[in-house]
């Protein structure tokens, strides 16, 4: 059998940084030949398996149908680009909210998605860092891809257009006419990936695969997404999403497709749409849900609720509550050991931790450790769990096999959040009242180093070389050297000024210390994301400088917790390596795939079809502009034309939505709303609420004054963003004497 060399090393800086990067001269790149992949047919193929870290459903769905499949071979490998629809809930199909599409529509969602194969034996290429783009032909206008019949167009399999034609759905006329540029051979693949991959601003992709964004909790019931790549446009805020209540932390799902958010005031735990940018369900849990983790296999989200001594346990597909644990009262954090088969919950105003199956989700035992726990951090490397008493301040060592006190370490009064390493060698007990921080040997229990000199340090995160320590009560992050650990003598603090302001001169104060997650990595791993609620803004930081490299812009909002959505190309199961895209315009592209094992670029192709309706309003990159609008479906608002609002006031916007004669009534998981301010890039997605009788309504607080439109839409029923006529929004100052609500 013949085997594909796995030799050599994998990329360096790719997806938010990746105008750093540069293409090594020796690179082997070409476009390789083409060919039609036929689609496949096999009723019985194996279902598309999750990453390990995934949850695994019951009954894996097989992969849906491609959109369009194209294929090159190159140096031993077979590379096939398929186009797929994003899934068979949000496209149709079991949902009952219409046909799935036949072809890649301008504007729409969709699955990117490369097979990667031995050219000879089929076997799939795994463990690949693969870097993709999308880009269109000149004289691409789109026509090309105007009919379809199931990603194919009629035209062109009348006329006997090459294979390759069919399966990228271009059409036998714009062959004929030569509306589209042809193919690009070797030397402009290879000139197009290295233009790329400079990150030059005069060209540049209109789909990349290597992308990331930036979520951020803030002070004022929002979330923000936000974009750094985008440096052309006027905003680089994607969206933001308006929450119920004050949001206390939040987690992202390994799947990258929701965000949990826990909220104050009785709002529950928000479930976020991560691809559509707005709060799928509000999911009823217990009094004052806090801490919101995921449990390591996916399946399950875990709520402490501080108000009433219990955890909810939520399944993360269908967001039902399976069960309520009573496990004592106080602020509670959750570990988790043996890769989740075991989770560990304290109880700040109790005396034990108690220990859950994380399987049956029946307890497993208490073990009595004194009240005022503040957090907790579990180590399967060491097979410990550590708690921080932050009154006595001690660490009590629990053993995670035998579920005992194995010791307790005393250190100093105040301690707040505790952290291991990714390792699982060292944990890192901050206290941010004696300005230190211990780190202890997870082997041992002892204490290996004492850093001292920090400012009230209240979070840390950790890269493959450093572990960063913000300090709350002054404009810096200080660094350690992860490496120098294991030696005798404590390691220096390498100190990055951060900002012009600490973090406790935000106008709103950060929860629980322990809650806090204001920095995070780069996608990278060398370099971090620092969050600054007193600046207003994010900071970026590659490891070897003396100061931050660039600033992000939050909006005017304070954020509170970070977090970082990789969006790049990831190995979905065996050599299949995927990712979720929004589509440019309709037109003719080409494919281009950078692998790193072994250094090949090709090019392969690609056809999107038109939008069938125009994303107005300032929404040119709306999801799902492409089908055939509903002409029966009817949006009237119930609040006066030109109604003026106050920025800073929240406001209930209500209207009526119905569908014509034949098709079912339509309900609040149906429509989606959107409030654009005109001309500038803010964008407020909300889910509404149904009120009864075809009403519905949504709670929206403006931000600043300034010119707004409301559109409302129902992407199911072949009503996208824009086919529907929008209503104008005016926002005065606050306290001008404003009509403040929507009812009529």
């Amino acid at each position: 059998m013949r085997r594909i060399s796995m030799g050599g090393t994998s990329m360096g800086s790719r997806g938010l940084w990746l105008s750093l990067a540069w293409l090594s001269a020796s690179t082997a790149l070409g476009c390789g030949r083409r060919e039609a992949l036929p689609a496949p047919e096999d009723p019985g193929a194996e279902p598309p398996a999750q990453p390990a870290q995934l949850a695994q459903p019951a009954q894996p769905e097989e992969p849906a149908a491609p959109l369009q499949e194209s294929r090159v071979e190159r140096d031993g490998l077979s590379i096939a680009f398929a186009l797929r629809p994003l899934d068979r809930g949000q496209q149709g199909g079991e949902s009952g909210l219409g046909a799935p599409p036949a072809a890649a529509v301008a504007g729409s969602d969709v699955v990117a998605e490369f097979t990667i194969t031995d050219a000879s034996t089929g076997a799939p290429v795994r463990g690949l860092t693969p870097l993709g783009w999308m880009s269109r032909r000149a004289g691409a206008d789109g026509a090309a891809a105007a009919s379809f019949s199931g990603g194919a167009p009629e035209a062109s399999l009348a006329s006997g257009a090459p294979a390759a034609s069919l399966a990228s759905g271009v059409s036998a006329a714009s062959l004929a006419s030569g509306a589209v540029d042809a193919a690009p051979d070797e030397a402009a693949c290879r000139g197009k990936i290295r233009s790329f991959m400079a990150g030059l601003l005069s060209v540049r992709p209109e789909v990349d695969m290597n992308a990331y964004l930036l979520w951020t909790l803030n002070q004022d019931n929002t979330l923000s997404a936000i974009n750094p790549q985008v440096t052309l446009a006027r905003t680089q805020l994607r969206s933001v999403v308006s929450l119920a209540g004050p949001g206390v932390s939040f987690v992202l799902h390994p799947d990258r497709e929701s965000l949990y958010v826990t909220l104050r005031g009785g709002r529950g735990l928000a479930v976020v749409d991560t691809r559509r940018g707005l709060v799928r369900t509000n999911v009823p849990v217990g009094q004052d849900p806090s801490r919101v983790v995921i449990a390591p296999d996916g399946r399950t989200v875990w709520v402490g609720n501080d108000g009433d001594g219990t955890v909810s346990v939520i399944d993360a597909r269908s967001t039902d509550v399976l069960k309520t644990l009573p496990v004592g009262p106080g602020h509670h954090e959750i570990a988790f050991t043996g890769g989740g088969r075991a989770a560990w919950i304290t109880s700040q105003q109790g005396d034990s931790v108690a220990v859950v199956d994380g399987e049956t989700l029946e307890p497993l035992g208490e073990i009595a450790v004194g009240e005022g726990i503040v957090s907790i951090a579990a180590s399967d490397e060491a097979g410990v769990v550590h708690a921080a008493n932050a009154a006595r301040g001690e660490v009590v060592v629990l053993d995670a096999a035998r579920r005992v006190v194995a010791g307790r370490v005393a250190l100093k009064p105040g301690l707040g959040a505790l952290q291991f390493d990714p390792r699982g060698r060292f944990s890192f007990a901050l206290n941010p009242t004696a300005n230190e921080v211990a780190v202890l040997d997870g082997a041992t229990g002892a204490v290996a180093h004492t850093l001292t000199g920090l400012a009230a340090p209240d979070a840390v995160t950790f890269t493959g070389a450093f572990a960063y320590i913000r300090n709350r009560g002054a404009a810096r992050v200080s660094l350690v050297d992860r490496a120098a650990l294991g030696g005798a003598a404590a390691p220096p603090l390498v100190n990055i000024a951060v900002g012009q302001g600490p973090p406790l001169a935000a106008a709103a104060r950060p929860g629980p210390a322990a809650l806090a997650t204001p920095i995070a990595p780069l996608p990278e791993g060398n370099g971090a994301l620092v969050a600054s609620p007193a600046d207003k803004a994010l900071y970026v930081y590659v490891e070897g400088m003396m100061a931050p490299i660039g600033t992000l812009p939050s909006y005017g909002r304070e954020p509170r917790s970070l977090l970082v959505e990789d969006r790049s190309l990831k190995e979905v199961r065996p050599g299949v390596y995927a990712t979720t895209v929004r589509l440019g315009e309709g037109g003719r592209y080409d494919v281009e795939l950078l692998l790193d094992r072994p250094r090949t670029g090709v090019c392969l192709e690609a056809t999107v079809a038109p939008a069938r309706c125009a994303p107005g309003d300032g929404e040119a990159d709306g999801s799902g502009c492409g089908g055939d609008p509903v002409k029966d479906i009817a949006i009237a608002p119930l609040f006066e034309p030109d109604l003026r609002l106050a920025a800073g006031e929240p406001a209930t916007l209500r209207f009526r939505a119905t569908a014509g004669e034949g098709g079912p009534p339509l309900d609040a998981e149906d429509i989606e709303v959107m409030v654009v301010r005109f001309p500038t890039g803010y964008r407020f997605r909300g889910a509404p609420r149904a009120e009864g009788d075809g009403t519905f309504s949504v709670a929206f607080t403006p931000p600043t004054p300034g010119q707004y439109r409301f559109l409302a839409a129902v992407p199911g029923r072949g009503a996208p963003v824009g086919a529907l006529p929008s209503v104008p929004l005016r926002v005065s100052p606050r306290g001008a004497g404003t009509q403040v609500g929507g009812g009529r």
